[in-house]
């Protein structure tokens, strides 16, 4: 029996009104979300679909972020206009629809719900909308993409490709729908249902699910692996004690398949030396070098001939076309096309993708790599990039292996992955390799000494960090008490690349205001800045003039600090202009269509980044994944870096030192215990 839309929204209106609630009350429980997915889930359990098309169109329309092999190419704006198309909307209604464009207008989803509440009485024709159907819809849409899975794009090629066409089985689905499951339906398309607690849901859909997404992640194979015989002769929900005997007796049949990405393991990250030795317990662990590349995991099967490689992002995306410039080392290195390869059939490794450099005879820098893989068929963010230089061309680095022909390695200790990885890949210089790693034993009391000059070593070489694995763990643990750790300074606090920016604006978004659940916001995203003229204003007082060279979003700015821009930034506020008698704010590519709104005395705030990096469409070197650390009243807008004093602080932090013996010791002693107390 098809699963009908609208009662998928009362599980969404539920968890909905509950944040609200949350909200008003200021509490941060998640355990009222878990409560009402699982009461949703036991009063509904005869209904929801368990095998077959249903079932993957249900997980599709519950978890849309899990489904990155479609890409909609539908925005607010678009849909604004199909909307206005389904409603038949006039201009004032229209001109309500966009109130989320405003300074404190909801967001985009809740201004379709309110502009449609009106007409909730009349009759809505035509049959009730269906998941399966707006999941078959959503396929067509996104197979319009080039973003898109190839899968997707060949379902629709020789089909209508005019826009009025692409989209009409979405214009009747919104005619059919009422208020609150139109904007259910918009936030599914824009993958963003907030606040729905996604393991929840999947363990109330099968106890098994979490364990199979992690071994195959894909909600089709997913389905396919529960209609298994095995499978479906189990409860979908036995009692918590047969749930653990049950999970290790069937945890081991689960297997990976060519062509199916595996969920990657969860990492902890350690906040200290001590801290990753006590998260280390008393194992034996590998430290490994944690490359600055783009993350690639491989799937080889020769059967398939020349198209036996598929290569999958971090995200699961299939970027095996995107990263066509790999596939000549891929084949190389793993003998693919010798009669000397080690394997008959498969095989899944694990690696990262870098850019290599001949003439320097090293890696790259990160921002390289978008010179030499596209997005969708696209270079994306290089338009003050030099093009791709002669000398340089993609390498990868191998790490691990999952699958080797009808052996199931991720399931061996990691100490025999290695052991067969360095049996299986053919190193070539500057195309592939195998990290180097070393061992420690930390049952062992100088664990913690040999650690801290390990990652004393590897800040002076500019690595990104370390990656310590338990030598005789699994790659997917059935439990989650040891998992890798990753290792890196600007996770210790007090040793980030630390440097004082000016907060000069910022714009709301309000998904972010929804999503963070403090209340109403003005700003949930601020642009930090530095002085374009630092020598003029210090040497002759002149006017101050800001460069904004990146966004602070909510991932980056604690909620106290949020807060209390948003108060006392409403005091500052001049907006429409960049202009003021007492400073100017070049905005360059951050500026946003609707306008600037700018703090006339902008805050002086410590941001702190992991290195330095050239950001998409820029000719200048800015901090990784900045985050505001303090706001500081005590200080001025001369206190904050200069714009030529920052390209130097970045050349440095980003280029091995000539003496590299005195700034290892320098960093030998800053890790010590005591440095921290």
């Amino acid at each position: 029996m098809p699963f009908p839309f609208s009662e998928l929204c009362v599980l969404f209106n539920a968890l909905d009104q509950a944040r609200e609630r949350k909200t008003s009350a200021h509490l941060e429980s998640i355990n009222i979300n878990n409560e009402i997915t699982t009461d949703w889930f036991k009063r509904n359990r005869e209904m929801i679909p368990q095998i077959g098309s249903e079932a993957v169109s249900f997980l599709s329309c519950l978890l849309p972020e899990r489904r990155v092999d479609r890409v909609f190419d539908l925005r607010e704006r678009r849909l604004a206009k199909l909307i206005q198309e389904a409603q038949c909307l006039g201009n004032t209604r229209f001109q309500d629809l966009q109130a989320w464009k405003t300074a404190e207008g909801p967001d985009f989803a809740s201004c379709v719900e309110n502009i449609m509440i009106a007409t909730d009485a009349a009759p809505r024709s035509g049959p009730s909308v269906t998941l399966e159907e707006i999941d078959q819809t959503l396929d067509q849409i996104a197979g319009y993409s080039s973003f898109s899975s190839a899968h997707l794009s060949a379902s629709i090629n020789g089909k209508e490709t005019r826009s009025a066409q692409k989209y009409q089985r979405l214009v009747s689905i919104f005619r059919r729908l009422h208020s609150s499951e139109a904007k259910w339906m918009v936030r599914m398309i824009l993958k963003n249902y907030n606040p729905i607690p996604e393991r929840q849901a999947i363990l109330q859909f099968h106890f098994l699910l979490p364990d199979i997404l992690r071994v195959q992640k894909s909600l089709e194979a997913a389905v396919k692996v529960l209609s298994i015989p095995m499978i479906r002769s189990l409860p979908v929900q036995p009692s918590k004690r047969d749930t653990h005997q049950l999970r290790q007796s069937k945890i081991s049949n689960l297997l990976p398949e060519a062509g199916i990405m595996v969920e990657r393991p969860e990492y902890q990250k350690a906040r200290s030396i001590s801290h990753c030795c006590k998260l280390a317990g008393s194992r034996l662990l590998s430290i490994e070098r944690k490359y600055d590349g783009e993350y690639c995991q491989v799937h080889i099967d020769r059967s398939r001939g020349q198209d036996c490689i598929k290569i999958f992002s971090k995200s699961g995306r299939d970027s095996t076309d995107d990263r066509i410039g790999l596939h000549k080392a891929l084949r190389q290195s793993l003998k693919l096309d010798s009669a000397d390869c080690s394997f008959k059939e498969r095989c899944i490794v694990e690696g990262e993708l870098l850019v290599w450099n001949d003439t320097d005879q090293k890696i790259a820098p990160f921002h390289r790599i978008r010179n030499h893989v596209t997005r969708g068929g696209y270079f994306l963010g290089t338009a003050r990039d030099l093009p791709a230089r002669d000398d340089e061309h993609l390498m990868i680095m191998f790490y691990d292996i999952l699958l080797l022909d009808h052996i199931v390695c991720m399931y061996e200790p990691d100490i025999q992955r290695r052991q067969r990885l360095q049996s299986l890949v053919h190193c070539i210089a500057g195309r592939a390799d195998i990290g180097n790693r070393h061992r420690i034993d930390f049952s062992f009391l100088t664990a913690e000494k040999r650690l801290q000059q390990i990652l004393a070593r590897a800040i002076t070489q500019r690595w990104e960090g370390l990656v310590l694995k338990g030598c005789y763990d699994s790659y997917l643990p059935l439990y989650r008490t040891f998992r890798p750790i990753k290792l890196k300074k600007d996770y210790i606090p007090g040793l980030g690349d630390s440097i004082d920016f000016a907060v000069v604006g910022g714009w709301r978004d309000a998904t972010d205001e929804q999503a963070l659940g403090i209340g109403s916001l003005r700003w949930t995203s601020f642009y930090i800045a530095c002085l374009d003229n630092k020598e003029e204003v210090y040497g002759f007082k002149a006017k101050p003039k800001f460069r904004s060279i990146d966004i602070v979003d909510r991932h980056g700015i604690s909620k106290h600090n949020l807060v209390f821009l948003n108060r006392r930034g409403y005091l500052e506020l001049e907006t429409f202009t960049t202009s003021l008698p007492q400073m100017d704010v070049n905005m360059g590519e951050l500026q946003r269509s609707e306008g600037p709104e700018i703090f006339r005395h902008p805050f002086i705030v410590e941001v702190i980044g992991a290195g330095f990096d050239k950001p998409p469409n820029a000719s200048y070197l800015a901090l990784r994944f900045p985050r505001i650390q303090k706001i500081h009243d005590d200080r001025t807008f001369t206190d904050v870096v200069g714009y030529n004093e920052l390209q130097t602080l970045a050349k440095q932090a980003i280029d091995v030192p000539d003496d590299e013996s005195d700034e290892e010791e320098i960093w030998t002693r800053k890790l010590q215990p005591s440095a921290f107390t």
